[in-house]
């Protein structure tokens, strides 16, 4: 796969051909956080905790599952992995006041029993139905999915035991991503199935072995000395692309927020012929599964949204050198691939045009936040800037559920890999491929608020049906390719309604429009507003360095990110004394605009 290419690429490209990593000193003191840490740090203090959704893992075991085991097991895997437990702050800026920018802080001692035994949460669900109880076990992991963290106690991992009976039971796994990332977690069980089956006498690691904050500071250091020429790139890639993927999926039957989950998925599979036949596509050199699967959802995608063109997010990453094979920590990032379908190819040419791409994206890899600063794309609340579809490939893997090449869990305990979701996404469509020597399974991660699940089903049935067209059909081209579009809606006339259109329910991006309108009326005097826009005008020259801020200037043109809007919402709060929400500035990204919506949220603080 490419990520694994460009991994042995970093690694064969090390100056001097080291691939040791630098030890940072443990003397107490906080460390530096990656830049992958950032994005997600960041996010959260954006959207609020929970905006990024944890990394999680389900695990079905059946057998005699002893709890103080499995508790001294999960002890001595966090101790191998101090990040797991890592406390994370804003530093403290030049002027004394907290900032944006996170440090890390590992803890000193490992952990004990009883702080560990806070981690586990068991849950008996035998008094249920047996019928019933595997379905409520869904649910519940679920639910535990969701629980937010608190980045700042050090407790950014939860495993949560639901028995179905004596000697059945569901584990579930979840890490904040300041912690993990997919691969960490297939570390962990292997980890923890270990340690369970030989006792929890497990070591930490010594000096001369690397965690993730020495794997922090490497890669923060080496980011900083080649990071303008990749932001050059990305300026120059994505300079014209639209602003956003409206695929015509149809809504549901009554728009709004829906109750309960906030998401939903759809399946379809892809059977093993037909994935050999895409990857035997290529032109002399195979294509990868993630690019066969990849060109078929780019494909699907710009037709829904009746494009020549899509962009879409891809995973990037991976562990750069041997010695962080085993490390646990958040080692992937987010790239925009923005792919064009002009000309109308081929399925070998699209599938060449594509691989091309990726390979120049993952070559000019950059942290995500700062592609988006460096781009300064027109933001609005609720949706994910530069891309809103994100492809993720998944290879399936026994290591994750049956404690890897050992013996397992032991005597007596069998595990087998155990499907859970999360709910929520920050995405309008996500498409996540698990492939194997049966195929590929594919499923699709959907708001249920803006996708009917009917036509998000034939979506991916229609996008498995159009990889075998493109099998079969490799040198044809693309548009005569054609499935029968089912997920579009269809054609309403308000005449062919029964009675009067209901009025559609207010989404939540509705509802921060509707709140920073109100906030924008005029409010007072004009002198009173020009006072409080110049103060504006002032603050975000400040947090920027950008002197000569005009009242009708865009703070994302300017190069406004995430950081710069927690800054300013910080200092905002200090002077003027009202908190003030981080989605008013995608609607109000002018200091005259948000100016006026400050100046009434001070009017109603004060008469309120």
């Amino acid at each position: 796969m490419a990520l694994r290419l460009l991994a042995a690429r970093r690694r064969t490209s090390a100056p001097g051909g080291s691939t040791g990593l630098p030890r940072v000193p443990r003397d107490g003191r906080p460390l530096v956080c990656s830049a992958e840490q950032r994005r997600i740090w960041l996010a959260e203090l954006v959207a609020g905790p929970g905006a990024v959704p944890p990394v999680t893992a389900g695990l079905a075991l059946d057998g005699p599952l002893d709890p103080d085991r499995l508790t001294a097991a999960l002890a001595a895997v966090l101790s191998r992995h101090p990040v797991l437990r890592a406390r994370f702050a804003a530093r403290t800026g030049s002027d004394g006041r907290p900032d944006a920018e996170p440090w890390q802080t590992l803890p000193a001692e490992p952990p004990t029993a009883a702080e560990t035994a806070t981690l586990v949460e068991t849950l008996d669900l035998t008094p249920f139905p047996e019928p019933e109880r595997e379905d409520i076990a869904r649910g519940m992991a679920v639910s535990a999915a969701g629980q937010p963290f608190d980045p700042a106690t050090g407790r950014l991992l939860r495993l949560t035991v639901l028995n179905l009976a004596a000697d059945r039971h569901r584990l579930l796994l979840a890490c904040h991503h300041l912690a993990a990332d997919g691969a960490s977690l297939a570390v962990l069980l292997e980890e923890l199935a270990t340690a369970y089956r030989a006792g929890p006498h497990t070591v930490p690691p010594g000096p001369e072995s690397p965690d993730y904050a020495d794997y922090a500071q490497w890669s923060r250091d080496r980011l900083e000395r080649v990071l303008p020429d990749r932001l050059a790139y990305w300026r120059h890639q994505l300079a014209g692309a639209p602003p956003r993927l409206l695929p015509d999926l149809a809504p549901p039957a009554r728009p709004g927020r829906a109750e309960g989950r906030s998401t939903a998925t759809a399946v379809a599979r892809v059977d093993a012929a037909t994935m050999e036949a895409l990857r035997g596509a290529g032109r002399g050199v195979p294509l990868t599964a993630h690019t066969a699967l990849l060109t078929g959802y780019l494909m699907l995608l710009a037709r829904a949204a009746r494009t020549a063109e899509a962009t879409v997010g891809v995973v990037s990453g991976g562990r750069p050198h041997p010695e962080l094979a085993t490390v646990v920590g958040c080692f992937t990032d987010l790239l925009p691939l923005r792919v064009k379908l002009h000309g109308d190819p081929d399925f070998r040419t699209l599938a060449h045009r594509v691989r091309d791409a990726l390979a120049a994206a993952l070559t000019h890899a950059a942290p995500f936040d700062r592609i988006v600063s460096a781009v300064a794309p027109r933001r609005a609340p609720g949706v994910h800037p530069l891309f809103q579809a994100l492809f993720v490939e998944r290879e399936e893997s026994t290591r994750a559920t049956t404690g890897g090449t050992g013996s397992g869990w032991g005597p007596g305990l069998a595990s087998r890999p155990w499907g859970q979701e999360v709910d929520g996404t920050a995405y309008d469509l996500t498409l996540a491929a698990t492939t194997g020597p049966g195929g590929a399974e594919l499923v699709l991660t959907y708001p249920r608020d803006r996708f009917a699940p009917g036509a998000a089903g034939a979506f991916t049935a229609e996008l498995a049906d159009l990889l075998r067209l493109l099998a079969d059909n490799p040198d044809a081209p693309v548009s005569r390719l054609r499935t029968p579009e089912a997920w579009r809606p269809a054609p309403v006339l308000d005449d062919d309604l029964p009675g009067p259109r209901p009025a559609p329910a207010l989404g939540v991006e509705d509802i921060v429009a509707d709140a920073a309108q109100a906030l924008s009326r005029p409010i007072g005097t004009a002198s009173a507003s020009a006072s409080v826009i110049e103060s504006v005008c002032a603050l975000w020259a400040e947090v920027l360095g950008r002197p000569g801020i005009e009242p009708d200037d865009d703070l994302f043109a300017l190069g406004g990110d995430s950081l710069a809007v927690v800054r300013i919402a910080a200092r905002t709060e200090d002077r003027f004394g009202v908190p003030v929400p981080a989605g008013l500035f995608f609607e109000t990204p002018t200091p005259a605009a948000f100016g006026a919506a400050l100046a009434r949220l001070v009017e109603e603080h004060h008469h309120g």
